[in-house]
């Protein structure tokens, strides 16, 4: 059997970013995606169409598919993003996991968070356990996030404070 370098293989551990394509909807889905702050997409505002601020877990979903897509977010990006916060269960007797049922995870699903504060959150945890310059501590990986993030969120990015 012979195996040529032709062929596009595909890790799902790794963190290269997606290959961005000629043509590819992302930048069309911006103007289509159905939570906008402001019907008018005629350019007037700062920044981008979404408010990172107050977006349900289930939008954040939808659209780090579309991040992903673009070569925006790589797949460990998109998995921080998707499972930051998310809770398991509820903890019961002696410590043991009890799952959510499926209207807690609805409600879950559908409740506003502020995944630019997660993000800014994960990076000041990791800064306060002196690991930002660990490249296995996921720092550059929540900077990259946030700063795609900002770029996409109305009324200009919501800079990073340093304490």
């Amino acid at each position: 059997m012979r195996v040529d370098g032709s062929t596009a293989n595909y890790s799902i551990f790794s963190t290269q970013k997606k290959s961005t394509t000629t043509g590819s909807a992302f930048s069309d889905s911006l103007d289509d995606f159905d939570q906008p702050i402001d019907a008018d997409s005629s350019g007037d505002e700062e920044g981008g169409s979404y408010d990172f601020t107050h977006m349900t877990p289930a939008e954040m979903r939808d659209l780090t598919g579309d991040l992903y897509d673009s070569g925006d977010l790589d797949l460990a990006q998109v998995l921080q993003l998707q499972l930051s916060g998310v809770p398991l269960g509820k903890v019961g007797p002696n410590g043991s996991l009890i799952p959510f049922s499926d209207a807690e995870k609805s409600a879950y699903d559908n409740s506003s968070q502020d995944f630019l504060g997660i993000a800014s959150n994960a990076m000041d945890d990791i800064e306060s356990q002196g690991r930002a310059g660990d490249p296995t501590s996921g720092y550059q990986s929540w900077q990259g996030i946030l700063s795609v993030l900002n770029s996409l969120q109305v009324n200009g990015a919501v800079e990073d404070e340093a304490v």
